[in-house]
């Protein structure tokens, strides 16, 4: 590089670093604009005071209010057996199910009917006698100073004799009772869930013949915490008094034949006692004529034993409640509030049931106040915040 280059860069650099001071220490400075605060939007509630009637949820299966065994009280052959005498069958109330041999106890009958007789000959052979030895004593009784002895009068004899008759009136009963025991009858209107007998099969005393249950009426074990038995009738479940006035009412649900049908039906009592694994107590729910034979003509959804449930029980009617979406509620019981300044303020308040996605409160609010919907970061009290109406009013 010549002189002369050297001089021109030397100026150019000296030229540049004066302009940069005149700049630094005369040039206007970018003063910051303040950024605008803008209030998040958030969904809100006015609530309203309500009358809420509480639902109780549960399910269960239905079971048979009556289920017995129907059991053989003789010995003998199954002769005969009911063409409805079979699995699933129907029967009614004094219906014939089957009959067994009676040929041995027609037998017992007639020995019984002849000992009956032969007794009763025996009686009337003794009161004539009797009768005759009174009589010989009355007229000779002049020429004795004693009474006449009760076995001269024959009278332990006459005794004996009516014990005897009256025993074999006895046997004939039981002989008779036992013929009409060959015929099982039904105890009742009802259906046949097991058949353990046959025709031609043997069977003994006590032996059960078939396992049948009553139509009138089945029941379902609904278990439900004992907390939920707030919401229920105070009187329901009390000792004394008449358990239908006092009953609840339940909707089960359930499928039959692929389409959802409904059932209504009552509940009376409880369980008496808690589960011992869940802690939790069961609700006895009545449904009467499940099948519509009471009514003449079978219903087309009829509740079968077996058949699974969801059920709806109807509790008491609340005033002065409240409801919100479950969601509003915080940890710890407390719901957001937005106040008149557009503020987030806290509450704590009392949740009497969680109803599927709403929560029934039933202290902590008051009539009007305006509950925060909406999530926040990080929600702190006083935080201001731009209210949208969920219920279509206009913040006041």
């Amino acid at each position: 590089m010549n002189r002369k280059q050297f001089i021109i860069a030397t100026l150019v650099i000296f030229v540049c670093a004066v302009l940069t001071v005149i700049l630094i220490k005369f040039g206007r400075r970018a003063q910051p604009e303040p950024l605008e605060s803008i209030p998040p939007v958030v969904e809100v509630l006015r609530v309203e005071l309500i009358s809420k009637e509480f639902t109780i949820p549960s399910q269960g299966t239905v079971r048979a209010a009556t289920s017995i065994p129907l059991m053989s009280e003789l010995d003998g052959v199954v002769t005969e057996v009911a063409p409805v005498f079979q699995q699933g069958g129907f029967f009614s109330k004094g219906d014939v199910l089957l009959r067994l041999d009676q040929t041995d106890y027609k037998a017992l009958v007639a020995q019984a009917e002849s000992q009956l007789a032969a007794a009763r000959l025996k009686l009337d052979t003794i009161q004539a006698e009797s009768k005759l030895a009174r009589q010989d004593w009355e007229a000779l009784s002049s020429q004795f100073d004693e009474a006449a002895t009760p076995l001269l009068l024959r009278e332990p004899q006459l005794k004996e004799s009516q014990a005897a008759v009256r025993a074999a009136e006895a046997g004939l009963i039981k002989a008779r009772k036992d013929l009409e025991r060959t015929q099982i009858r039904a105890p009742f209107d009802g259906r046949i869930l097991v058949k353990t007998a046959d025709q031609g099969q043997f069977v003994r005393r006590g032996q059960e013949l078939a396992r049948v249950f009553d139509i009138s009426k089945v029941e379902v074990l609904l278990p439900v915490a004992v907390s939920q038995l707030a919401f229920l009738d105070p009187r329901f479940g009390v000792p004394g008094g008449s358990t239908s006035d006092h009953s609840v009412r339940v909707e089960l649900t359930g499928s039959y034949a692929g389409i959802e049908h409904t059932w209504e039906g009552w509940i009376f009592r409880t369980t008496g006692g808690l589960d011992e694994r869940s802690r939790m107590i069961s609700l006895v729910a009545e449904v009467t004529d499940p099948f519509g034979l009471q009514q003449g003509e079978p219903v087309a959804a009829p509740l079968q034993v077996g058949a699974f449930v969801k059920a709806e029980i109807h509790g008491i009617e609340r005033s002065g409640t409240f409801t919100l979406p479950r969601s509003a509620i915080m940890e710890g019981s407390q719901v957001m509030l937005v106040d008149q300044e557009n503020q987030i303020q806290f509450r704590d308040v009392v949740v009497l049931q969680y109803d599927g996605g709403e929560a029934v409160i039933g202290s902590g609010l008051r009539d009007g106040d305006v509950v925060c919907l909406s999530t926040l970061e990080i929600p702190v009290k006083g935080t201001q915040v731009e209210p949208l109406f969920l219920n279509s009013e206009a913040h006041q």
